[in-house]
């Protein structure tokens, strides 16, 4: 089970770090549990290529995704955080990086990978997305993104990669396509149960690898209400 407590859930943007700014803290500990999850979910798979989804905006997967990738830094793997949510990018605020250069500037501008990559520290990495594209979909669906990937697997231990909203756009079904298993984050008293079965569902229809699910926005009083939900895997 993994939950986060929405007084500690918030800041200023919306979003923190907060396995970076307080690797000791009650917080940072579930994320690594998180991580731990993930790794023995199946003993005879590596999930090296992850990404993290929700039903709508505001649930949290940007927040998991930055957090999730820290504490895998943290355990010494090379580790990358791409934001491929084209239409509303995120990651590059939380480091307070530039986005003028990123993953859509490697296709449209013929940048290499390594030039627009930007380090955080040792071990981990940022890919930011970039300028913003007309059709995010059909860049999304690309021949030279899954190029760019597979590039990626060679120079990286773990990759997670923030996805857009399942029920706003096609973008996550295309981007799980690409993944080796994908996180859906389901926000306390933001998604209703049908809401989060039918975006699950369509994601399994579509080919993506659901391997686990985060509950996010937790209240402390809220506690016992959040164990009944962990993610499943078939």
């Amino acid at each position: 089970m993994f939950n986060v407590n929405k007084e500690n859930f918030e800041s200023k943007l919306g979003y923190n770090v907060i396995s970076d700014a307080d690797p000791l803290s009650v917080i940072t500990e579930q994320y690594r549990k998180l991580r731990t999850n993930i790794e023995f979910s199946d003993f005879n798979k590596s999930y090296k290529l992850l990404n993290v989804t929700s039903t709508f905006k505001g649930e949290g997967k940007s927040v998991t995704v930055l957090n999730l990738g820290a504490v895998y830094a943290q355990s010494n793997m090379k580790t990358l955080i791409i934001d491929m949510d084209i239409r509303r990018p995120k990651v590059h605020r939380a480091f307070k990086l530039s986005n003028a250069t990123g993953l859509t500037n490697i296709v449209t501008e013929g940048l290499s990978v390594d030039s627009v990559i930007q380090t955080v520290n040792e071990n981990l990495d940022i890919l930011t997305a970039g300028k913003k594209l007309p059709y995010p979909s059909e860049f999304l669906m690309s021949k030279q993104l899954k190029e760019i990937i597979e590039s990626l697997k060679e120079k990286y231990d773990k990759i997670i990669v923030d996805t857009p909203p399942i029920t706003a756009v096609a973008d996550a079904n295309i981007v799980s396509n690409l993944m080796d298993g994908t996180i859906m984050v389901v926000g306390s008293r933001v998604t209703n149960l049908d809401d989060a079965k039918a975006a699950i569902k369509q994601l399994k229809d579509n080919g993506g690898n659901i391997i686990g699910g985060v509950l996010t926005r937790i209240r402390k009083k809220d506690n016992n209400y959040a164990n009944y939900y962990y993610a499943y895997k078939e």
